[in-house]
């Protein structure tokens, strides 16, 4: 799964929880859509045909665009069940650089 966060300064990233880390960082509202059309077109069943890919482009845009509107406005829980914040991924990434 992938999340939009808020960075401190006001800019977007990407959190890919399968290899748990930022994906995209200091991005805009455009580019996360197309990051998000990107890993759509990348990840499409190879058995879509291509109107069934478009569309899942399509959404994926649409969608990503969404999030990141509600994340800026400060309602990421509009967007995420359990959504996460800059200092999640900051414990987080503390937490994998010392696993003592």
């Amino acid at each position: 799964m992938r999340q939009i966060v808020l960075q401190p300064d006001g800019q977007l990233a990407v959190y890919s929880t399968v290899v748990d880390d930022l994906v995209l960082h200091d991005a805009t509202p455009d580019e996360v859509a197309d990051e998000a059309a990107d890993f759509a077109r990348e990840t499409a069943s190879p058995n879509a045909t291509p109107e069934q890919a478009a569309e899942r482009i399509r959404l994926a845009r649409e969608t990503a665009h969404r999030n990141a509107a509600l994340v800026l406005a400060g309602e990421p829980h509009r967007a995420y069940r359990h959504p996460l914040s800059w200092q999640d991924i900051e414990a987080m990434t503390t937490a994998e650089a010392d696993p003592s």
